[in-house]
């Protein structure tokens, strides 16, 4: 298994980090150069990318390797995934000569099935100048780095690679992070999502990153509190970082669903908070990056949700207005994802959840809560917020629209709360529960669109949409009027519901 954190650099700043004091010091021998060709096969239809493989066939002097790797494992920061490698005698790869390495049955069935090696060709090549050293980190840990730089080419399109690799050949995950940190603060780097399989491929498919909704957190029975915090944050933050591709392009969907893993890796921390404080740096960061995201997400529902559901005018101009005023603020967010700060969050943000930084230096104690079973310990992390929601229903005004809000915001938190426990309780009764508030949501949901919409209207109203404009703010609010009816019944139905 292939342990490593991925970091882009500009091309600019590649020769200093070859010669950065700290990668100097660490080292455990002279730095390695090395002239790389990378040949990627597949078959015409992509079959091995489809199934999740890449194989490559490596020339490094007069050495021939081919090696095939899985997907990462995670879409977070730090990638994990599998790796088998073997010498060739030549350029040709020789797939059937790694299946006696690759346990995982489904995996080696792909790489002997004579309708996919019959059909390999090359599909893209990778021509990389790479540095190498071996970095040696206290208690005896070793990271091995290697600074790439070059290019990708692959069906008359290329793009350029500067990157950085920080392998754990052995030791503790969490000082990648340290030692990725410590580098960004002298020279500005990225969290690199994304392979340079993946990269190559997206090139030779001309395609738009896919948005990546949240997957199904997995839990054991036998976990402890502090163990399904890490596990549900870092499933939170693979859905944040998985969608940042897809941000860069201004995909409006991959937006959404970034936004919906945040809000999910924040409502998480809120369940915690009196067991795991986040430090408040991470904590200002996280309201940051929201704020940053948010603007922009409303312009794009106005447009493209609101709008053309009015009836009575045209609202083709609004929505045009509307998708240009979104267009412009996608376009000026992605200095925040390229900035130092994100880096520094993102960074931050894994190495506090996988190295466990809410432990005190004397280690966590039996009696702590963090050590309970999290059989036990959920039990109150859910009665809270199903209280939550609870009371602010009673003290709702139905024609408050931050009440309302309010309302939402504790309806979300109680459902990622039976969701992000959903292994741990009765499928059934999380199932009902989680439908039931999912219904409240999106109602509740479709009532804010409503409310924002008559906040952001009057921008259009004073650029040139003076009588759509105001005809659209005069529709949104009856028909916030109009879906605000019965909504008290509604709720009192949620406030009855109890999941344990």
């Amino acid at each position: 298994m292939e342990t490593e954190l991925k970091l882009k650099i500009a091309a600019a700043d590649v020769a200093r980090m070859r010669e950065h004091p700290l990668l100097a010091n660490l080292a455990e021998a002279d730095r390695r150069e090395h002239e790389l060709t990378d040949t990627y096969y597949d078959t015409p239809a992509l079959d091995l990318w489809r199934a999740g493989l890449s194989l490559r066939v490596r020339r490094d002097g007069d050495a021939w390797i081919q090696t095939v790797k899985t997907a990462s494992a995670g879409a977070t920061a730090l990638h994990e995934r599998g790796e088998w490698e073997s010498r060739l005698d030549g350029p040709q790869p020789d797939p059937a000569d790694l299946v006696r390495q690759i346990k995982p049955q489904r995996l080696s069935d792909i790489l002997r099935s004579p309708q996919i090696t019959g059909q390999l060709q090359p599909v893209f090549t990778s021509t990389t100048h790479r540095t190498t050293w071996d970095i040696g980190l206290p208690g005896g840990q070793l990271v091995e780095c290697a600074l790439d730089s070059g290019s990708i080419d692959a069906g008359g399109r290329s793009v350029d690679v500067g990157e950085l690799e920080l392998e754990l050949k052995r030791g503790n995950p969490t000082r990648l992070f340290e030692l990725a940190l410590a580098l960004h603060r002298d020279i500005p780097l990225e969290v690199g999502n994304d392979s340079k399989a993946a990269r190559g491929y997206a090139l030779l498919q001309d395609e738009a990153p896919a948005p990546v909704k949240a997957t199904k957190v997995r839990l054991k029975r036998k976990m402890r509190m502090e163990d399904a915090l890490q596990a549900i944050g870092l499933n939170c933050m693979a859905q944040i970082e998985a969608n940042v591709p897809g941000v860069l392009v201004q995909g409006v969907e991959s937006l959404h669903q970034m936004r919906v893993g945040l809000r999910r890796l924040r409502a998480l921390l809120d369940m915690y908070r009196n067991l795991a404080p986040l430090p408040a740096e991470l904590r200002k960061g996280l309201d940051w990056l929201s704020g940053e995201l948010g603007a922009t997400r409303d312009w794009d529902v106005l447009a493209g949700t609101t709008l053309p559901a009015i009836h009575g005018i045209h609202t083709e101009a609004l929505q045009a207005a509307a998708k240009e005023r979104a267009r412009t603020l996608h376009k000026a967010m992605l200095p925040t994802l390229h900035s130092p700060r994100y880096t520094q969050l993102m960074l931050q943000m894994n190495g506090w959840l996988r190295g466990r930084q809410w432990r005190p230096a004397s280690g966590l104690a039996k009696e702590d809560p963090l050590a309970q079973p999290a059989l036990d310990g959920l039990v109150p992390l859910i009665r809270k917020a199903q209280k939550r929601l609870r009371k602010r229903i009673e003290v709702l005004d139905e024609q408050d629209a931050p009440a309302r809000h309010r309302v939402r915001i504790a309806a979300k938190k109680a459902r990622y709360a039976a969701g992000f426990f959903g292994d741990l309780l009765p499928a059934k009764e999380v199932k009902a529960y989680v439908k039931s508030l999912s219904a409240l949501q999106d109602r509740l949901g479709h009532l804010n669109d409503l409310a924002v919409a008559g906040k952001l209207l009057p921008v259009l109203e004073n650029s040139g949409h003076a009588h759509d404009a105001s005809f659209a703010r005069g529709y949104v609010s009856g028909a916030s009027d109009a879906s605000s009816c019965g909504l008290r019944k509604a709720l009192g139905k949620i406030a009855r519901l109890k999941l344990i």
